[in-house]
């Protein structure tokens, strides 16, 4: 993707340009803060312990914790620019999230037009983020997140690829024509990364909601593309209830890209009595939401293959969540996951249980 002679970068260039008159701009500091106390059973084969831990929101909650600042200013006629400075805080003991980052979360700046799109800058979400949150019922949340981390035999290993976040990203999201809408970003690797790629598109209208990203590395070694990442998801909305559902494809598995879907992989051997090494994984997820009142209760099925050169072996995932509104700020909230298949008794996260609660201001 080259933006240098796009039409799109260059309308919006001399939107900005000729615009003459003096803008109005609003600047909001906020924050969120979300804890739980979260029961890890273990596998019989992985050490069968049973681990009671406080998480930040990050780790099976709703959110994780933050404060940030936003910048809105509106430069007229349809043209609009935003900077977000956001840094993940780990709530539970204090420390920044992210690796210590100052602004882990996200640092961008944008510059968008009504009827041109949006082109922004810095460290943002990927495209995958946003279409798993359509297949979850919490929305990338609480203990039926599909992205959500497993140990197995005490290295970590991906159930769904979900970085969630890339560094120095740019991003062209075009506007929404009808309800459909795409986008795409590119990430130079800069010599110390793989650089990444990633498209998306998808449609928003009455109850329906359905996207796909398609998302890869060039790698700063071969120049091979790796790590290619297909994702879909889809819900619909009957009103007393929500179906939601998704599936993932993963090529060509690689570690050590430092950015994109697959920079939290650090770790591709599998263990189920026998080890192999996974260059490809087959997920879907499937679920159901239903809001009752101030509360929200949602059930989840993910089941994710891991193959490699001559074996394979599958993980499933059952889980409940449900969530009370005491506001639009603060919730409660608890969930359940049981895990099944073959790699069952070989996680540390074979049964999980928490409580938890989130304010945001």
């Amino acid at each position: 993707m080259n933006f240098k002679h796009s039409p799109v970068w260059v309308g919006m260039a001399l939107a900005c340009a000729a615009h003459t008159a003096s803008a109005q701009s609003n600047v909001t500091l906020y924050g969120l803060v979300d804890l739980n106390v979260t029961q890890y059973k273990a596998g019989g084969r992985a050490g069968g312990d049973t681990r009671t831990v406080m998480n930040d929101g990050t780790n099976n909650g709703l959110n994780g914790s933050r404060w940030g600042v936003r910048v809105n200013e509106d430069l007229g006629d349809g043209l609009k620019a935003q900077v977000v400075i956001e840094g993940g805080i780990n709530a539970d003991a204090g420390t920044s999230a992210q690796g210590g980052r100052a602004f882990g979360r996200q640092t961008f700046i944008s510059l968008s037009h009504a009827t041109l799109g949006e082109l922004r800058l810095g460290r943002q979400y990927i495209l995958e983020d946003y279409v798993m949150g359509l297949t979850d019922p919490m929305g990338n949340a609480l203990v039926s997140n599909p992205s959500t981390g497993v140990t197995n035999l005490g290295r970590a290993i991906p159930l769904w690829l979900n970085a969630p976040r890339a560094d120095n990203v740019v991003q062209y999201r075009t506007p929404t024509w009808g309800g459909f809408f795409a986008a795409a970003q590119v990430a130079p690797g800069e010599g110390t990364t793989d650089r990444f790629h990633g498209v998306s598109a998808g449609y928003l209208g009455g109850p329906v909601a359905v996207a796909f990203s398609y998302e890869w590395n060039k790698s700063r070694t071969t120049d091979d593309d790796t790590n290619k990442s297909l994702t879909i998801g889809a819900n619909y909305n009957f009103g007393a209830f929500k179906i939601l559902g998704g599936w993932q494809r993963n090529r060509d598995l690689a570690t050590g890209s430092g950015n994109g879907a697959a920079s939290g992989v650090s770790n591709l051997t599998i263990n189920a009595g026998r080890a192999f090494v996974a260059n490809r994984t087959d997920g879907a997820t499937v679920g159901v939401e239903v809001p009752m009142g101030l509360f929200t209760y949602g059930a989840n099925y993910t089941r994710v293959k891991y193959e490699g050169t001559s074996a394979s072996a599958d993980l499933g995932k059952a889980a409940l969540v449900a969530r009370y509104a005491f506001s639009k700020n603060t919730q409660v909230y608890a969930g359940l996951s049981y895990a099944s298949g073959d790699l069952a008794d070989y996680i540390s996260e074979k049964r999980v249980a928490n409580v938890g609660m989130r304010t945001s201001f």
